[in-house]
């Protein structure tokens, strides 16, 4: 994993760093806003007379060998726009901005000068204000270059270290380290996601995921079994191995279990499942050869997954977490399953195949009955799963589906706070008459195209048991 800038907060003035951030604000006119406890002050007057600038949101301005305090050398003004307008997302894109700007000019240590705003965000969002940023900084530091060469990779090297917050106001010091510390948390838990989504398939596979599964859980304090091809093989799990039959390489079901410490009882037990195709070609039912490379990424369920699993046990969840990640390929081959062949589910529902290339839904099936034995309160499973959504909602949001609206309303509200704006979809059981087998109990896909994002869910929902809570992501359109 990349080495991220680390966060700090201190209530010192004098800490040494190279560049300053100072942030610019427009009033209604579009003008910037003097800050006049800013030692910047005079410098925003400036900027208020320029009749062409406007600072709005994620606009730069870096001013080399400029700054007012001792040991400083440059200054980073970052345009917010106007302050009643700031949302949390507008707060992280204008840091990630910020950031690439800083690595562009090869800063190590910048410190964000939180007294020069403070009076125009108000006290009670000033935290949400900072925290905001924190992220959009942390976000944006991630690179994946360990496949470049040595000289390159120092070439593109993230220079930025440290990212310092000064403010004057000691009351803020330990409310503001615990949130620069969750944000440090976010930041190892996605960079790990996204670790593991970016890796080559032929380094990223199956037994890859499990033997990483197993060191993730010794470092995090997690409980981690891995379910091989025999073990897959007892549990029934007919839908698994079947997508797995044309793969060279063995397939594994994963658990990753988080249990609260020190909480007698926890409050909830919540599993999360993934998918985890680790390179999906289709099948016999082939993809075209366009973009297949970025097949690679058809494990990015199983992925988000184990990334909310780290980021529970970091965090300390109340919550006891059971996360299944099925792991397999998608291949071709003379083994590898046929339209039209039947698959026996480990629930013992009976599949007719009609499209290999509609994997994702045979594993979940199983991964789905197998996380209900755990009893879970709650169950969410997050997935790659049809083109069909990216059609229906485009690259700004992904789908949900499920069966108990009060889950799904939480995770679109928790999503657009966090700038991963969720869509409902409808789950009419009208849309199960399309997957309706005269041979079998359902058949994995229908014969046309439409409504392709609802039928894998209404297939998926044939496999959660009467009385569980669930919601399925659909995360082909934003992974």
């Amino acid at each position: 994993m990349f080495k991220q800038p680390i966060l700090k907060a201190e209530i010192k003035l004098n800490t040494q760093c190279d560049t300053d951030l100072s942030f610019l604000f427009q009033d209604k006119d579009k003008k910037t806003i003097v800050l006049n406890q800013s030692p910047y002050a005079h410098v925003m007057e400036k900027f208020r007379k320029l009749p062409n600038f406007h600072p709005k949101s994620g606009t730069m301005q870096f001013l080399r060998f400029s700054s007012l305090r001792k040991d400083v050398e440059n200054t980073l003004f970052v345009g917010m726009g106007v302050p009643n307008d700031l949302t949390h997302e507008k707060i992280r894109q204008a840091a990630g901005k910020a950031y690439a700007k800083l690595v562009s000019e090869k800063v190590k240590n910048v410190c964000v000068l939180v007294d020069d705003f403070k009076k125009i965000i108000k006290t009670q969002n000033l935290l949400v204000f900072l925290r905001a940023f924190a992220e959009g900084f942390i976000l944006a530091a991630y690179e994946f270059k360990k496949y470049k060469k040595p000289e390159d990779k120092e070439h593109d090297h993230n220079s930025l270290e440290n990212i310092v917050f000064l403010y004057s106001n000691t009351g803020l010091k330990n409310q503001l380290e615990k949130e620069l510390n969750e944000v440090q948390a976010i930041g190892q838990a996605v960079s790990l996601t996204r670790d593991w989504s970016n890796e080559p398939s032929n380094i990223g596979t199956p037994e890859f995921y499990a033997d990483q599964s197993k060191k993730l859980a010794q470092k995090y304090g997690l409980k981690c079994r891995v379910l091989n091809k025999k073990d897959a093989q007892k549990e029934n799990m007919g839908l698994f191995l079947g997508v797995g039959q044309g793969a060279a390489k063995e397939g594994f079901v994963v658990v990753l279990e988080y249990e609260p410490k020190g909480v007698k009882k926890h409050e909830t037990t919540i599993a999360l499942v993934g998918k985890g195709v680790t390179f999906d070609s289709g099948g016999i039912s082939l993809k075209t050869a366009l973009k297949m490379e970025e097949m690679k990424h058809d494990m990015t369920g199983a992925a988000t997954v184990m990334g909310a699993t780290v980021l529970a046990s970091l965090w300390k969840s109340p919550n006891r977490i059971v996360s299944v990640m099925a792991f397999t390929e998608n291949m071709p081959d003379g083994k590898a399953i046929q339209p039209g062949n039947i698959l026996v589910s480990r629930s013992g529902k009976t599949v007719e195949v009609i499209n290999t290339d509609a994997e994702g839904r045979l594993i979940l099936g199983d991964a789905l009955d197998f996380a209900q034995d755990f009893k879970p309160d709650v169950i969410i499973d997050a997935a790659t799963l049809t083109g069909a959504v990216s059609i229906a909602l485009g690259k700004h949001c992904c789908g949900i589906l499920g069966n108990d609206n009060a889950i799904i309303s939480q995770l679109q509200k928790v999503g657009e706070s966090q700038g991963e704006r969720i869509w409902q979809l409808p789950l009419y059981d009208e849309y199960f008459e399309d997957l309706k087998s005269n041979v079998a109990d359902m058949k994995n896909a229908a014969n046309d195209s439409q409504g392709g994002t609802i039928r894998a869910a209404i297939f998926l929902k044939q496999f959660i048991r009467k009385g569980t809570r669930w919601a399925h992501l659909d995360i082909a359109s934003t992974a």
